[in-house]
């Protein structure tokens, strides 16, 4: 998607004659490229062809009313992105929120200023490209990510020097471009509805870093492993502390749990690597879990192992997808939402369970949504001292 001012396409989707023609000659004037549509059916099969950089869109139209148009758009994984700023004679407070709840970035009043509507799209255009910015950076943070993990051979002679530099030299060039897009938020007025676009800019900025902080604890589990000690650990204390950490991070998801098969059990591993094990693992399954649908972490001991089981309910993945599901940028696009993969949690999860002597497996459920099955040796309370890991 091409965001450029001189080159960036304008939809534009009003059944009034004269409006198309005003709003066409105007963006056309300062360079856009523009393509008009009269009903909100044509508008939708055209930008299927061409993906255009942003929507002007009326309410008020036969057979298929603006609202509706711009729901379409967003039940479309292909346009979703697409910002949409509406135009209208309706000024009621009601349509306005109408018209942000369908998802509008934006809500113009007719008869408009044309510095007002040339305001409108250059501001929204500026933010997409912005956001596109984001995500092509964090696409291209994990590949450079995951192959600075395959290639990291680092001995204890230089590891803490290349561990400062390496965090040094992905962080740097985040903070400024963080601090960029902070001041552009900052100078946007109080009540500005571009505001809206915070809690995206939030999201992947808190993404990014927790990839930053993934991909270090796995280099450095890499290189650290022998070194550390592993001791008695409550399980259903860590899973209690993950359950809780997770609590706020995934709205709209039921989280049931019995832990009542693992209250008298500890298992040998090193405890904050262990909890952040947990919170990794619970984190990559309720990203496989779309709002009102439910993940239940259940509990047994089995042949003295305990196993912990997260299981989800609705979607479940292919064959290849459950194969590189722990592997460290191995995953595809597996998320409801079609908003991307599954980041590194999943393949450090796997990797701190693996190092306390335990495995971690996935699978498709017996009707639907997926197993995540969590296995340790299991031991009683009053487990053996620390030993280090071999």
């Amino acid at each position: 998607m091409k965001i450029d001012s001189r080159q960036a396409t304008i939809l534009i989707v009003d059944d009034e004659p004269e409006n198309l023609n005003v709003l066409e000659a105007l963006l056309t004037l300062v360079g856009y490229r523009v393509s008009a549509f009269p009903r909100g059916e044509m508008a939708l099969v055209a930008a299927s062809e061409e993906l255009p950089d942003l929507v002007l869109l009326d309410i008020r139209m036969p057979w298929m009313d603006g609202y509706e148009v711009c729901r379409r758009f967003k039940a479309d994984a292909r346009l979703r992105q697409i910002p949409i700023i509406f135009l209208s004679a309706f000024s009621d407070h009601s349509d306005k929120l109408r018209a942000f709840e369908v998802g509008g970035v934006d809500y113009v009043l007719k008869p408009f200023a044309e510095v007002e509507v040339l305001a409108r799209v250059n501001t929204h255009l500026r933010l997409s490209r912005h956001r596109l910015d984001l995500e092509e950076l964090d696409a291209q943070r994990v590949e450079e990510l995951a192959e600075a993990h395959r290639r990291l051979e680092v001995r204890d002679g230089t590891k803490n020097p290349w561990f400062s530099v390496l965090s040094h030299e992905m962080r740097a060039p985040l903070s400024g471009l963080l601090g960029i897009s902070e001041r552009l938020f900052l100078d946007l007025p109080a009540k500005s509805a571009h505001h809206s676009m915070r809690v995206e800019y939030d999201r992947y900025s808190k993404r990014l870093e927790k990839l930053i902080d993934d991909a270090l604890a796995l280099a450095r589990l890499d290189v650290e492993a022998a070194d550390l000690a592993l001791r008695p650990v409550p399980l259903a204390q860590v899973l209690r502390n993950a359950l809780s950490a997770l609590a706020g991070q995934a709205p709209g998801i039921d989280v049931l749990s019995a832990l009542d098969a693992v209250e008298e059990v500890t298992v040998m591993g090193e405890p904050e690597l262990l909890l952040r094990a947990f919170i990794d693992l619970l984190l990559t399954a309720t990203r496989c879990v779309a709002a009102g649908q439910a993940l239940s972490v259940t509990t047994r001991l089995t042949d003295g192992r305990a196993k912990v089981t997260l299981l989800t309910s609705g979607k479940t993945l292919s064959a290849q997808a459950l194969d590189t599901f722990f592997e460290v940028g191995g995953q595809p696009l597996l998320l409801p939402d079609d908003s991307g993969d599954l980041g590194l949690g999943a393949a450090l999860g796997s990797r701190v369970i693996r190092l306390a002597k335990g495995w971690v497996s996935v699978r498709n459920g017996a009707q639907q949504g997926l197993v995540i099955e969590i296995s340790l040796p299991a031991n009683p309370p009053h487990a053996s001292p620390s030993r280090r890991l071999n």
